[in-house]
C-alpha cells in the first residue's frame, strides 16, 4: 500500500525523473503462466504475464539498454538518466524459452550470467530441491552459506540421507539450459555473463577454488559458445575484497553484487549494483524500485 501510496501522489514518478544513476535489473527465472503456483520461497520463478508487464513498463518509461552500453556510459561518467538495463541470473531454460523471445520481439538487449557447471546437467539448482523449499529459512540460509560455502551438493545432503532425497527428474521450467540452446540466444543477440561454475559463496573458498570459479567458468562458457564474456556477476551477490582483486585479475571489465541501494556513492566497475526483482513483486513496487525507492533491504 504505501508503494501504491506513492505512485497515486506522483512521487515514484517524480522520482525517476530526478533519479541520475540508472537501473540494472536482476531477474531468474521466468515461467509459463501455468506453472507460476510453485511455492517460491526465495522470489525466483517469475509468471511470463507479469514480466512481459514489467519490460513493457520499462520500455514505455526508461531507455532500455544492453549491459556493455551500459557499463561504457558509466565509465566514461555519461548521465545514465532514465537509462535502465535487463540481466538474469542462473541460466534457467525458462529464460531462454520464454524471456528472450519476448525480449527479442521487444528489441530490448538482455544479459544472462551463466553458471558454467550447470548447463547439460538433468539436475535442478539446489535451492529448488524440494527438501530446500520445504525447510527453507533466513537462518538456515545464512548457514547454507557460510558453514556449507552455498555448495548446493553438500546443503541437499545435509537435509536427509541420499535414499530418501528427491530423485525424481526436475520439470523443464526449473532446470538449467543446455549448451545449445544458450549459443544458439548468443548468436541471436543475448548477452552473455559469467554466475561462476558451480555458484557457490566465493568468500569463502580458497585461492585454487576462487580460481576455478572466475577464470575456469569464463574459459568454459567461451569453449561451448565461442562468447568472451566481459562481466561477472557474484553468486548470492556476496564479495569482498578478495574476491573482487580475482575478478579484477581476470581481465572482466565489471562485475555486479546485489544491493541493498543501487545509488552507492562512489562504486567501481568490479562492484556494481543491480536491484534484484522478485517474482511477487507487485507494478507500483517495481515502479518505485526503478526509480530508487525502496522499503526493503535486499538479503
Amino acid at each position: 500500500m504505501c508503494y501504491r501510496a506513492l505512485q497515486l501522489s506522483g512521487v515514484t514518478a517524480l522520482a525517476r525523473r530526478l533519479s541520475t544513476g540508472g537501473v540494472v535489473l536482476c531477474y531468474h527465472n521466468i515461467v509459463a503462466d501455468t506453472d507460476a503456483g510453485w511455492r517460491d520461497n526465495l522470489g525466483l520463478h517469475m509468471p511470463l504475464r507479469t514480466f512481459e508487464r514489467q519490460v513493457r513498463w520499462l520500455a514505455g518509461n526508461h531507455e532500455v539498454v544492453s549491459l556493455h552500453e551500459f557499463v561504457e556510459r558509466w565509465s566514461h561518467r555519461e548521465s545514465l538518466r532514465g537509462v535502465a538495463a535487463v540481466t538474469f541470473d542462473d541460466g534457467y531454460a525458462g529464460v531462454f524459452d520464454h524471456a528472450w523471445p519476448l525480449l527479442r520481439d521487444l528489441s530490448i538487449p538482455a544479459t544472462v550470467f551463466i553458471v558454467a557447471e550447470a548447463p547439460g546437467s538433468d539436475a535442478r539448482f539446489w535451492w529448488d530441491d524440494p527438501e530446500v523449499v520445504r525447510t527453507y529459512s533466513e537462518t538456515r540460509r545464512r548457514h547454507w552459506l557460510t558453514a556449507f560455502r552455498g555448495d548446493g551438493a553438500t546443503i541437499v545432503a545435509s537435509l536427509a540421507p541420499a535414499h530418501c532425497l528427491s530423485l525424481s527428474h526436475p520439470p523443464r521450467w526449473c532446470q538449467p539450459a543446455r549448451w545449445d540452446t544458450i549459443a544458439a540466444a548468443a548468436r541471436s543477440g543475448l548477452g552473455l555473463g559469467v554466475h561462476s561454475a558451480t555458484h557457490r559463496s566465493l568468500p569463502a573458498l580458497d585461492e585454487r577454488d576462487l580460481r576455478g570459479e572466475v577464470v575456469g567458468s569464463r574459459a568454459v562458457i567461451k569453449d561451448r559458445t565461442g562468447v568472451t564474456a566481459e562481466f561477472f556477476a557474484y553468486p548470492y551477490g556476496l564479495w569482498n575484497d578478495r574476491v573482487r582483486r580475482a575478478v579484477y585479475s581476470a581481465g572482466y571489465r565489471a562485475a555486479f553484487t546485489l544491493a541493498a541501494d543501487r545509488r552507492i556513492a562512489t562504486p567501481d566497475a568490479w562492484t556494481l549494483p543491480r536491484v534484484n526483482v522478485p517474482s511477487g513483486i507487485g507494478d507500483a513496487a517495481f515502479h518505485a524500485w526503478t526509480a530508487g525507492l525502496s522499503f526493503r533491504r535486499y538479503r
